[in-house]
C-alpha cells in the first residue's frame, strides 16, 4: 500500500491508498522546511522594480498615497509586506497622514475591526487610516467603460490619491488566468454593477481559463480597468505548493505581474500524463466560504468526464443559507442539464443567487457546471452532511468513507491523481 498526503486544515494529512488503485500522479513538491525571509524579499524587490523606477524616484513628501491590499481570502503575509512598504515611504518623507490603506474586498464582505487588528496589528491600525472598500458606495467615481458599454466606477479614496500601490499575490485563477496584478483595482476597488457585467460576460468565454492569458478577455479587461484606474505600482507575492512565499515581484502592474506569473509557472506547474478516473484534491489554501470550490477547476482539467473528484475542504464559515439553498433550487429546476442551465443564466446576465454577492454566484456557476460533468464527493469536518448534500455533492465524513463510496460506482481498478494542495497547482495535461 502506498502512503501519500494532502494538505488539510493547514497540515499534512497522510493516508494509504487502496492496493487496486493505479496512482498516475502525486505532485509531491519538495519542501526544504525553510521559511522565506519576507522582509528581505520585499526590500530586494523594492530596490529592483520591474519596468519601473524605484519608489523614491517616483514620489515626493507632498504626495498622497493609496495602498490597496488584498483581503483575507488570500493568504499572503500582508502585514510583513505592508510594514516594509510603510518604512520605505517613511524614508522618502511621506507623512503617515498622507497614507490611506484600502482593503480590496471587491464584492466580498468587509473585514471587522478585530480581523483588521489580527491581520495588520494594533500599531498600524492606530497610526494609519484603514478602510474596507464598499462596492455599493454612493461616492464611487467613474473611470471608464467596459466593452459592453457598462460604466466602471472606482473607490473615491483610490481615485483622489496622487499615487496608487497594490499589494496582492500570484496564484492560478479560474477566470483571470492568475490572481494578482490589476485585479487589485478591478474588481478589488470598483463598483458592483461593472464587476457583475464583466464576470457574467466573460466567465464562460472560450479564452477564459485557469492559468491562461492568451485571448483571455476577462484578463484583458481587468488590465484595461487597472490602467484606467491609474494603478501605479504593485507588490505581488509568489506562492509555492505549500502556500509559502517563494518570491516577491514589484514594479509596473502589468510587466511585474507577467514576470511573477512566469516564476509561478516554474514553481507550481505539474505535468499529468493522462486524465484519471478519480482525482483527490483539497481546497487548501482556500477556506473562506465560496473560495473552497475553486480547486474543482484544476481537478476538472485532469479528470475524465463522468469520473470522480473527491474534494477535501476546509471551511471557515460564510456559507449562508441563501447560497446553499440556491444549489438545491437550481438542481431541482435543471436536473437534466445543469451545465446548460448555468450557461443560459450567464448568457442572459442573470444571477443564480438573486441579491447575492458576485463571488457566491461565480462559485455557484462553476460548481454546478462541473457537477454536470463529474461525480463530486465532498469531505469536510466543517460542512455538515445535510449542507453538502443540499449543495448537490455526494458526501463522506472522512477520506476512507469517500474511497468506499467511489468504489461502489467507479471502475474496479481506477487510475488516480492525488493533488495535495488544490489552490496552488497549475496542471499541464
Amino acid at each position: 500500500m502506498k502512503t501519500v498526503f494532502i494538505f488539510y486544515q493547514s497540515q499534512r494529512v497522510r493516508f494509504t491508498i487502496p492496493d487496486n488503485w493505479n496512482l498516475l500522479s502525486f505532485p509531491d513538491f519538495p519542501d526544504n522546511g525553510k521559511t522565506a525571509n519576507v522582509n528581505k524579499l520585499t526590500k530586494d524587490a523594492l530596490n529592483k522594480p520591474i519596468q519601473s523606477p524605484a519608489l523614491n524616484d517616483l514620489l515626493s513628501s507632498a504626495d498622497s498615497i493609496a495602498i490597496i491590499i488584498e483581503d483575507l481570502t488570500r493568504t499572503s503575509p500582508k502585514r510583513l509586506i505592508l510594514k516594509v512598504l510603510l518604512d520605505n515611504l517613511n524614508e522618502i518623507g511621506i507623512p503617515e497622514k498622507n497614507i490611506t490603506i484600502i482593503i480590496a474586498t471587491g464584492t466580498h464582505r468587509g473585514l471587522k475591526h478585530e480581523e483588521l487588528e489580527s491581520a495588520f496589528g494594533r500599531d498600524l491600525l492606530d497610526r494609519y487610516a484603514f478602510s474596507n472598500h464598499d462596492c455599493r458606495a454612493s461616492d464611487l467615481v467613474p473611470i471608464g467603460m467596459l466593452k459592453t458599454g457598462c460604466e466602471v466606477k472606482i473607490n473615491r479614496k483610490v481615485f483622489n490619491a496622487d499615487f496608487r500601490i497594490g499589494i496582492g499575490s500570484i496564484s492560478p485563477h479560474p477566470m483571470n488566468g492568475f490572481g494578482g496584478g490589476g485585479k487589485i483595482i478591478f474588481p478589488g476597488v470598483t463598483d458592483f454593477d461593472s464587476i457583475l457585467e464583466h464576470h457574467l460576460k466573460w466567465t464562460f468565454h472560450k479564452g477564459t481559463g485557469f492559468g491562461n492569458l492568451k485571448e483571455n478577455f476577462f484578463y484583458d479587461e481587468v488590465n484595461s480597468m487597472a490602467r484606467a484606474g491609474k494603478l501605479n505600482f504593485i507588490i505581488n507575492t509568489i506562492l509555492n505548493q505549500s502556500d509559502k512565499v517563494d518570491d516577491i515581484v514589484c514594479g509596473d502592474f502589468k510587466q511585474a505581474h507577467l514576470t511573477g506569473i512566469e516564476r509561478s509557472r516554474a514553481i507550481i506547474s505539474h505535468r499529468f500524463p493522462k486524465k484519471s478516473d478519480l482525482t483527490i484534491i483539497t481546497s487548501f489554501p482556500y477556506s473562506e466560504g465560496p473560495q473552497i470550490v475553486k480547486p474543482l477547476v484544476p481537478a476538472s482539467m485532469v479528470t475524465k468526464d463522468g469520473g470522480f473528484i473527491i474534494l477535501a475542504a476546509d471551511c471557515a464559515g460564510n456559507l449562508p443559507d441563501a447560497f446553499v439553498n440556491s444549489f438545491a433550487q437550481f438542481h431541482s429546476k435543471h436536473s437534466n442539464d445543469l451545465s446548460g442551465g448555468v450557461f443560459e443564466y450567464f448568457k442572459n446576465r442573470r444571477l443564480i443567487m438573486e441579491g447575492g454577492a458576485i463571488d457566491f454566484n461565480m462559485a455557484l456557476g462553476l460548481t454546478l457546471a462541473l457537477q454536470h460533468r463529474f461525480k463530486i464527493i465532498l469531505v469536510s469536518k466543517d460542512i455538515p452532511r445535510v449542507t453538502g448534500e443540499k449543495m448537490g455533492f455526494l458526501y463522506a465524513d472522512n477520506l476512507e468513507q469517500a474511497f468506499k463510496l467511489s468504489e461502489t460506482v467507479c471502475t474496479p481498478n481506477p487510475e488516480v491523481h492525488i493533488i495535495p494542495s488544490g489552490g496552488v497547482i497549475l496542471p499541464v495535461v
